[in-house]
């Protein structure tokens, strides 16, 4: 087997050809469909949420395969740009070697070369485009607005190669080896890009309809000064020409203020799509996309089965299960009894406490719990699609190897299902093997995290493990809980803490979301560790719609000092705060 028969691969979007793009990206349930107005939109989610994924399919390139493949003729009304921003220009560090204003512009000139490339790119790649343009008048206009001859070539192809001569001068100027040097005939946004747009609406007949979106991926990459001066493009107020699409991690977003000191405006400026989900469970949007996404790309190679069938639960667990759930169904009984207006106490009860009664039933020294099932899954990705597909990958290969040594060779599309007894190994190794990260390399691998904080990193989320394993076996409290949010925000406890939960986020250990607070009407951050970690602790990952709270002073102590960690209420020989349950039920 190959690394591309294997339908569950998770390499980065840009990494994925055209036609696995268009065959595995899903319009539904994911607003994909804002990025084709006219809208400045903002994509915001942490590595893995498909913003990559999602632009790609906005590009020019994949709306052309898709017509394509319905028999239409590609339109041309929306023209995606794809313009990447991790990238070694945007990365160019010289205008730290220069005043703020030189560097201001000299930053904005960077990026703006950068967009009137890939705008000149992609037109250049539209078949027979400038039929009915006369391009030596749009040679001849070109050259005016920008202020230097093209060279001699088909006309988008000139403008590239006049681009690449403005980079190459800059470079080579700043370069000089004679102190700080600053190149004076730099562009902007409105002196390059604006006019190529605006000579190509104009002077090319195909394009007078059309609107460019521009696709800017990896926003969070650029330094200060092109931040600003990005929002100042979107601060425009006349779309009709172009809109952008900006896609940015959550981990270091950037200010939304402009070059001129205002600031963008959400619902005025721009609109922000969250690529991430808080809730996993079977009635959520997240659940019905993870569905679709499994099932395509099993679709790709001939295997028509529901992710639910091929994703099987372990018929151990599945009756356990059903048994944990009759023994509380007669302690809710008992307690509430069987009057028709106590049905909801007695569903609720069965909802907080039946995985629960599993989970304590089981011997202390038993193994760990058969983790499996397309449910357990989704609740595994903590509401990151990379999440989902990294364990499916590793489950599918492994089902290959097994099928192999029985009867080789193995096709993949002769998989008919993923063993339970093969998702818990899986599960089981990444689980650990996340575990062994953390403690072992996260300080290597994650920016400005020293080996102390690694530790600080490495402790705290062994005593969140340890203390969400208490509440499973022995609170009476929201017992699945894993979430927490924080309490008693001493300045300057949370001066130590917050960095280190930077780190967390940044190694997508961590993630930080919103939910209604205790006090009516407000919201609040609350925390959610990445729960590929639980099965190597023995916890549910299904978890529960809860949170606990707990003080930062107790957060920090077991940062620091690996002490246990005691809720709001524990330390006043109570039970600790809680929440209560959120609208979903699972």
């Amino acid at each position: 087997m190959t690394f591309e028969s294997n339908p569950f691969q998770f390499d980065a979007a840009n990494n994925l050809t055209d036609e696995m793009i268009a065959d595995y990206y899903i319009d539904d349930y994911n607003y994909g469909r804002f990025l084709h107005s006219k809208r400045n939109v903002f994509l915001v989610g942490e590595r893995g949420s498909g913003k990559t994924m999602a632009l790609l399919h906005a590009t020019w390139r994949l709306q052309k395969l898709l017509a394509e493949r319905r028999g239409e003729i590609p339109s041309l009304s929306t023209i995606g740009v794809y313009v990447p921003c991790n990238t070694p220009l945007t990365h160019k560090a010289e205008y730290q070697l220069l005043g703020d204003f030189q560097g201001e512009v000299l930053s904005e000139h960077f990026l703006a070369l950068s967009i009137a490339f890939s705008i000149a790119d992609t037109l250049g790649a539209i078949p027979n485009l400038l039929d009915g343009s006369d391009e030596e008048a749009l040679q001849d206009e070109a050259s005016f607005v920008l202020g230097g001859s093209l060279p001699s070539a088909p006309f988008f192809e000139a403008i590239k190669r006049f681009l690449q001569r403005e980079l190459l001068a800059t470079q080579r100027t700043i370069n000089s080896g004679n102190g700080p040097a600053f190149y004076e005939n730099t562009f902007s946004f409105a002196s390059v890009v604006v006019p190529l747009l605006a000579i190509c609406t104009t002077e090319v007949p195909k394009l007078r309809e059309s609107h460019f979106l521009l696709l800017l991926d990896d926003a969070h990459a650029l330094n200060e000064f092109q931040v600003r001066a990005l929002n100042s493009w979107i601060a425009y107020r006349d779309h009709s020409l172009f809109s952008f699409k900006v896609a940015v991690a959550k981990v270091g977003t950037q200010a939304k203020i402009t070059s001129s000191g205002g600031s963008l405006l959400e619902g005025h400026d721009y609109t922000q799509i969250d690529l991430e989900a808080p809730l996993q469970s079977k009635d959520t949007n997240f659940y019905q996309l993870a569905r679709k996404v499994v099932e395509r790309r099993l679709r790709r190679i001939a295997i028509t089965i529901s992710a639910e069938d091929f994703f099987p639960v372990s018929a151990e667990m599945e009756a356990d299960l059903h048994a944990a759930e009759e023994v509380v169904r007669r302690l809710a009984r008992r307690k509430f009894g069987n009057h028709p207006d106590n049905r909801k106490a007695v569903s609720d009860y069965i909802y907080k406490y039946k995985r629960a009664h599993y989970f304590r039933s089981r011997s202390r020294k038993a193994n760990k719990p058969p983790y499996s099932g397309f449910q357990t899954l989704v609740f595994l990705s903590t509401g990151v699609l990379r999440n989902l597909l990294e364990p499916c990958y590793w489950m599918f290969d492994n089902a290959v190897s097994a099928r192999s040594e029985e009867a080789p060779p193995s096709r993949p599309e002769a998989i008919a299902q993923i063993p339970s007894s093969i998702q818990t190994k899986v599960i089981i190794e990444r689980s650990e093997r996340q575990w062994d990260w953390l403690r072992d390399s996260v300080a290597q691998d994650i920016e400005e995290c020293s080996t102390e904080s690694g530790q600080h990193a490495y402790n705290l989320l062994d005593a969140l493990a340890r203390h969400f394993r208490d509440r499973l076996l022995d609170h009476t409290s929201e017992p699945r809980a894993l979430s927490f949010t924080i309490s008693q925000r001493d300045p300057g406890v949370m001066a130590k803490l917050t960095p280190l939960i930077e780190i967390l986020r940044k190694a997508q250990l961590l993630y930080i979301r919103s939910g209604p607070a205790k006090d009516a009407g407000q919201l609040e951050p609350y925390y959610v560790p990445n729960r590929i970690l639980w099965p190597a602790r023995g916890l549910d990952p299904h978890g529960q719609h809860a949170r606990v709270s707990i003080p930062a002073a107790s957060l920090w102590s077991a940062a620091e000092e690996g002490h246990a960690i005691r809720g709001k209420r524990e330390e006043q020989n109570g039970e600790e705060e809680q929440i209560g349950l959120w609208d979903d039920q699972e």
